[in-house]
């Protein structure tokens, strides 16, 4: 099971679930591309165990939610932000 973490500009109550949502994602594996952020299609839970990835919240200045939820990654988005 991996783990990375996200930011929400919500409360963690009111955080979407089982709903498909596009939104950047942080690797936390150990190694060399530690940190490293992707654009992703995902659906969450805030049960732990329901899907296979453990993602971590944070909400949007930075508090870590003390418990993880899971992800299912269903794909990995290219998205070129307007403006560059």
């Amino acid at each position: 099971m991996a783990e990375w973490d996200t930011y929400i500009n919500v409360n963690f109550k009111d955080m979407p679930e089982e709903i498909e949502q596009v939104t950047v994602i942080r690797d936390l594996t150990p190694g060399k591309y530690k940190y490293r952020s992707t654009y992703a299609k995902i659906i969450v839970s805030k049960d732990p165990e329901k899907y296979p990835e453990k993602v971590w919240v944070r909400l949007g200045r930075g508090q870590l939610i003390p418990t993880p939820c899971s992800m299912k990654i269903l794909e990995f988005v290219n998205i070129i932000p307007k403006g560059l």
